[in-house]
């Protein structure tokens, strides 16, 4: 390899360790490029190694093309085992272990890298240490152990704070920041974010984290000036794996503004980008996501088949975190769909892991952790350039001696919120059981009674006494000869009869059709009684009688006692008038039936008198079935004003009806 190649490659490989893998992903053709020429004309296998390690970084970072990263890990590995070299072989299960946790194999990913970092620390290279540590961070982030996971980060922090390494301080901050908005410290999240913005403000992924830690603390506004900002910067890198969080996290955001619609085009968006990916935990939450955004549509078949899609992609990487939420979607979807036993499984189901994987004793560790490492960064207690071995051993001593202290506690602590738990639950379970039975309850008895008042008002409109008159007026007009006005009366009082009948199948009408009815009876009435009776009906402008519903056989029974005992009696003193106004005030239709009949006294007197006395009941079925549709009972809905003269003398009646609109 002559001078200026040397030279090229060794440019290559500071590159790739120096900048973010994203960067590095956003160049990586021509660099995977140039790295294979250097390979075709380089025969040394310590060089080819270090080729082989930069390809397998380069296509491992695009979390899509994992399986050829596997092969240039592959030749690492042939290259150093037949000669012994250990740290190819290490760099092996580096790399090894990288690629197995982008394609969601934590296992597997877990004792590589524990392989890796046995191996540096045996050197005494701090610096490769922390690179290790940073991974297995990563990794028990995503398996939802915040402990380890801040107590491995925070010792790769101070590895690069004594190196004064920056780019490796960045990634770990933001890895911390991540932890704490998990754990809902989302003013130290976004600290630790601030932190590396300061040094770096165009780290997509750090841009991306804080976006979600406003997002959780409900600053909505600036959660999506950071979500889009990482994701056009990562659009315009080519970052497809990173923008699949971005628009998964813009989708989210859209579901907290009940945007569902527009939340559901992200996530599938998000989806399409992961399904030609490796990665099985993204894809189980891009699954989750859009299955609980179908929750929120109505859509509960499709809603079912993604959750237990995802549901089962996270059992198949043991992610106790994403079975907890896919559990809770679980309970919320079948919650909706009234299927309560289930609803109540799986959130049992959540809540047992949510005990198992978050509770208080893991965040007083948390916060122990962080004072600890506060301390030692004030004093310079700990140098881990030479010493990481011994240091790794007293952190695992020092874990040992903490774990035997708090187990005790821990325990009794976990039992106590167990039995709290479920006995809360049960409470809740019997609570609801209850409610709901009353609900049902209630419910049959007003539907119950309130079809026990609409027969009894339509038994009421259908006066017995009325319909034998009329029938006696249509006799008469046939044996006096009067066919043509018998045949009129006949039309009229049939369409008065079919219109009852019709509004008398529907609990609700419009405003039209009762108008309609109103005016048929009071044509009827005008022509019995030889047009002594003469009406108006006045709508005001802004009500739309087609579009305005009201209960059904409202109106009627008040016009009919204006006639009854309000006009005819007064047939001798002239023409009785009728006006009926109606008008709108919120969500009622306030109707004024106005008459200039003889007025209540005067009709209670000649009632009294009469041999027939009516048994009108139909005001104070009216009334009662008006009470029911109300929001209020104690609303008054019925008035009844007296008019009379300066002298009081009686002038008429006026009646005010307040009817819910439906």
């Amino acid at each position: 390899m002559n001078t200026i190649m040397k030279l090229q490659f060794i440019l290559l490989i500071w590159i790739a360790w120096i900048y973010p893998a994203e960067q590095v992903w956003a160049q990586s053709q021509s660099k995977i490029d140039s790295l294979n020429s250097l390979l075709r004309n380089s025969g040394q296998d310590s060089i080819r190694i270090k080729i082989y390690a930069e390809l397998c970084w380069l296509y491992a970072g695009t979390r899509e093309k994992t399986e050829s990263a596997r092969k240039y890990a592959d030749s690492i590995l042939l290259l150093s085992e037949p000669s012994g070299n250990q740290s190819g072989i290490a760099l092996a299960h580096f790399y090894y272990g990288i690629i197995d946790r982008f394609e969601g194999k934590f296992d597997q990913a877990l004792e590589h890298l524990d392989d890796y970092i046995s191996y540096q620390a045996g050197r005494g290279d701090s610096s490769r240490v922390a690179t290790g540590l940073f991974q297995i961070g990563a990794i028990h982030i995503s398996l939802g152990d915040y402990e380890n996971s801040l107590a491995t980060l925070y010792r790769a922090l101070r590895i690069h704070e004594e190196a004064g390494n920056l780019s490796g301080i960045n990634f770990i901050l933001n890895a911390i920041g991540t932890v704490y908005k998990t754990s809902g410290r989302y003013e130290e999240a976004i600290e630790m974010y601030d932190r590396v913005l300061k040094t770096d403000s165009l780290d997509a992924d750090v841009l991306m984290n804080l976006g979600n830690a406003y997002l959780e603390g409900d600053h909505l506004e600036k959660a999506m000036f950071y979500y889009r900002k990482a994701a056009r910067i990562d659009r315009e890198r080519g970052n497809e794996w990173a923008l699949a969080y971005d628009l998964e996290n813009i989708g989210t955001l859209f579901n907290r503004m009940k945007s569902y619609d527009s939340a559901l085009v992200y996530h599938l968006q998000a989806m399409a980008i992961r399904d030609v990916l490796p990665g099985k935990m993204e894809k189980s939450l891009s699954l989750s996501q859009i299955g609980l955004t179908y929750i929120y549509l109505y859509n509960y078949v499709q809603a079912e088949k993604y959750l237990f899609k995802a549901l089962d992609l996270a059992g198949e990487i043991k992610s106790g975190s994403l079975q907890r939420d896919i559990y809770e979607k679980l309970s919320l979807l079948y919650e909706n769909q009234g299927d309560f036993n289930k609803a109540f499984f799986y959130y049992r189901s959540q809540a047992l892991l949510k005990d198992s994987l978050l509770n208080e004793e893991n965040l007083k560790r948390i916060n122990e952790l962080n004072t600890r490492y506060e301390t030692a960064k004030k004093d310079k207690e700990i140098t881990l350039l030479s010493k990481e071995k011994e240091l790794q051993e007293k952190e695992t001593q020092r874990q040992a001696l903490l774990k035997k202290a708090f187990i005790g506690g821990f325990l009794f602590m976990l039992m106590l919120a167990g039995l709290i738990l479920y006995t809360l639950r049960q409470k809740l379970r019997i609570q609801k059981v209850l409610a709901r039975k009353d609900n049902e309850i209630r419910e049959a008895h007003f539907k119950r009674r309130l079809t026990d008042l609409e027969m009894k008002a339509l038994q009421a409109q259908i006066n017995p006494h009325f319909i034998f008159n009329c029938m006696n007026s249509i006799n008469q007009m046939i044996l006096g000869g009067e066919i043509e006005n018998a045949s009129k009366y006949l039309t009229k009082f049939s369409k008065l009869i079919r219109l009852i009948l019709e509004n008398a199948e529907a609990s609700e009408v419009s405003l039209k059709d009762e108008i309609t009815l109103l005016e048929s009876y009071i044509e009827l009435e005008e022509l019995r009684f030889n047009g002594q009776i003469s009406y108006r009906i006045r709508i005001n402008e802004n009500i739309d009688p087609e579009m305005t519903h009201m209960p059904s056989m409202v109106l009627q029974p008040f016009v009919e006692n204006a006639i009854w005992h309000g006009l005819l009696p007064k047939k001798a003193e002239g023409t009785g008038f009728i006006t009926i106004d109606i008008k709108q005030k919120e969500d009622s239709l306030i109707c004024l039936i106005e008459d200039n009949g003889i007025g209540r006294e005067k009709a209670f007197e000649l009632q009294e008198k009469s041999v027939y006395k009516s048994k009108s009941l139909g005001l104070k079925i009216t009334e009662e079935r008006l009470k029911l549709l109300s929001n209020s009972l104690q609303r008054q809905l019925i008035r009844i004003t007296d008019l009379k003269d300066a002298l009081g003398q009686a002038l008429g009646t006026r009646v005010e009806v307040n009817i819910p609109t439906i």
